[in-house]
């Protein structure tokens, strides 16, 4: 199976990736491994899948769940 390399960031234990081209290659394999196993055992219900990358205060890129929208929701919550 091919993998993307990655390592471990000084932010968290999350799986961290030196730049944003690995980080999007890592999630497009991420959202095809869960495709394939929500239809090989026809799940029934929202999956919980990657939907984006992002870039730490270390410099390092994460997958997450959140989307988009959420995180600017969030963000426009909080920055007051």
């Amino acid at each position: 199976m091919k993998t993307v390399d990655f390592q471990s960031c000084e932010c968290s234990d999350k799986r961290a990736f030196p730049d944003r081209r690995a980080a999007e290659k890592a999630l497009g394999r991420a959202q095809a491994k869960r495709d394939r196993h929500a239809a090989r055992f026809e799940h029934h219900g929202p999956i919980d899948r990657e939907n984006r990358a992002y870039q730490c205060d270390y410099g390092m890129w994460h997958l997450t769940k959140q989307s988009r929208r959420s995180y600017e929701e969030w963000a426009a919550r909080n920055a007051a």
